[in-house]
This record gives C-alpha cells, structure tokens and sequence, in this order.
C-alpha cells in the first residue's frame, strides 16, 4: 500500500476510525448537568405531600403493648 492508497483509506474511514476525544471533558459535564436537571424537573413534576408514617417502633407503648399481648411460651 503507497502513500496515495492510505491517504484514500484514511479519507473513507474517517467516521469510524477511533481519534482521541476533543471534548470529552466537556460531554461528561453536560451529562452529569442533563441527569441532575432531569432529577429537579421529576420531583418538581412529582412531588406529594406524604404525612410520614407513624410504626410501632417509634412508640415506645405500642412496643410494650405488642410485647403484653404475645404468649409467653412465644418470648
């Protein structure tokens, strides 16, 4: 293959031919951007008030009241 033949070579597989990235910083940062906006956008979008739950674990007397009521071969 001569000069004449790589240059031809070259100039078919230019789109597919791996180069060093000359904005790959760049990508990453729009990346990151793009996924944190669509974050603030999803919880404006879906956002609900949601009363937080109350367990039994939280209440001391109701643990107490659970553990009253189990059969004592049970404890």
């Amino acid at each position: 293959m001569n000069q004449r033949d790589q240059e031809l070579l070259d100039k078919q597989l230019w789109g597919v031919s791996p180069g060093p990235s000359r904005n790959g910083g760049l990508t990453s940062v729009a990346f990151v951007v793009v996924f944190l906006v669509g974050i603030a956008i999803g919880d404006i979008l879906f956002a609900h008030d949601s009363k937080p739950i109350r367990t039994a674990s939280h209440d001391a007397m109701g643990v107490i009241s659970l553990l009253d009521s189990v059969p004592p071969n049970m404890r």
